[in-house]
């Protein structure tokens, strides 16, 4: 009898292992599973995955010189179409402007344009956006219609990249502030109400709608898994205050705050790229998820060097620069080819190439390069045209995880739910 119940004992404890077993099989097909499916989006935002993407320019916010043979340009005078989409509407009205913006937007970047940058193993876009494409301005002052002057619409496109064509074809998103209101910059690319002045610092109206505008997006999107976080605001120049920039991302960081853990990217004068400026600014543990942008073009500056010297800049100062940064982790938003060197010899582009993405992956979480596509890039040779670089193998990119630990472990960097 007691062989018989030790026989049961053992047969049942076989049939519980077995299914012990089996259960913690599932679980770990399940979990693989699970992380397997994750957006690479979450990844980028814990520092694992670092961006290698680019930029989706003259989108959402036109700028001739790329785009010169979209319909928005047809027929408009140079001095409207190379100030900016606020003087091309002012030209065309919303009888004209309307509708050529609607053929712009659907045609300039399509789902085809991110299979193809999926394709070649980029995972981020980094999208720039003006201050209109939400629709409203809840700012105050003489000025809150401006916004009315713009072609309507452009949020829907936004809409379908980060909730469709992004988690398809597993792409994370970067929205950048680019216009702002009243212009950050007077450059084209911030449409300024006029060319080559810039008011957004002058009015605290311009400032409050550039807060409600950064609020808005991160709210909209917060549970989309695509969404990565917002540029707080493209290239700040020309009569912008330091100290209002400065409190406007410590004021945007707090009311996003209230929705969101996005990434949200600071962003220095031009000038002043380099260690020690912002290397202290928003440090953690009191501020999370920020990262500081810079836009490290090797054009503007470097005018007299050769292929040689442009090569040493990359390899010594640029380098050094990157290397250097010990504040926030450091993202380059822009970047391009594009240089004064003729590099007629396309082993030697290659080999700038190499040399260039190697100074910059010494920056935490990556890169965004100008632009992935301008007008006729499908012949000739424009190195301001990443889809072009990439399918003549003059460049190619691997995106590439790693482990973020401290003592050990890895570093938490989303500690507050939202």
């Amino acid at each position: 009898y007691q062989r018989r119940v030790r026989g049961k004992m053992r047969a049942g404890s076989s049939v519980l292992s077995v299914l012990s077993f089996c259960l913690l099989l599932i679980l770990l097909i399940d979990l693989s599973t699970t992380v397997n499916s994750e957006h690479i989006q979450w990844s980028i935002r814990r520092g694992q995955t670092p961006c290698r993407g680019v930029n989706l320019g003259g989108w959402l916010v036109v700028e001739k010189w790329m785009s010169w043979d979209s319909p928005v340009f047809q027929g408009v005078p140079d001095q409207y179409a190379d100030g900016g989409e606020t003087t091309v509407m002012k030209f065309l009205g919303h009888d004209k402007g309307d509708a050529r913006f609607q053929q712009h937007w659907k045609t300039w970047i399509t789902e085809k344009d991110i299979a193809e940058i999926a394709q070649y193993g980029l995972n981020c876009v980094r999208v720039p956006v003006g201050y209109w494409i939400v629709g409203f301005d809840n700012s105050g002052g003489a000025s809150n219609r401006d916004w009315q002057l713009y072609a309507p619409g452009g949020l829907a496109y936004l809409d379908t990249l980060i909730r469709n064509w992004a988690v398809k074809y597993n792409i994370a998103v970067m929205v950048s502030i680019h216009a702002a209101k009243g212009s950050q910059n007077g450059q084209d690319h911030s449409a300024p109400p006029d060319p080559k002045k810039s008011y957004w610092s002058q009015y605290p109206e311009n400032i409050n709608n550039t807060i409600d505008v950064a609020e808005f997006l991160a709210k909209r999107y917060k549970n989309d898994n695509a969404f990565l976080g917002l540029g707080m605001l493209n290239e700040p120049g020309l009569t912008t205050d330091e100290a209002k920039l400065k409190q406007y991302y410590i004021d945007t960081y707090q009311r996003v705050r209230t929705h969101s853990d996005c990434i949200l990217a600071h962003m220095p004068f031009l000038w002043q790229q380099f260690a020690p400026h912002y290397e202290t600014f928003t440090p953690p543990p009191n501020f999370i998820n920020v990262w500081h942008e810079w836009h490290k073009y090797l054009l503007w500056g470097f005018e007299q060097q050769d292929e040689n010297g442009i090569r040493g800049v990359a390899r010594g100062q640029l380098t050094n620069e990157m290397k250097n940064w010990k504040g926030n982790w450091l993202f380059t938003g822009e970047w391009s080819l594009s240089t004064t060197a003729k590099f007629n010899n396309e082993a030697d582009l290659k080999a700038f190439a190499k040399e260039y993405m190697a100074a910059l992956n010494n920056g935490h979480s990556g890169w965004t390069y100008w632009s992935w596509k301008v007008s006729g890039d499908e012949n000739g040779r424009n190195t301001w045209s990443l889809r072009q670089m990439l399918r003549k193998g003059i460049m190619s990119v691997k995106s590439r995880k790693r482990e973020i630990s401290q003592g050990g472990k890895l570093i938490d960097m989303l500690s507050k739910k939202f």
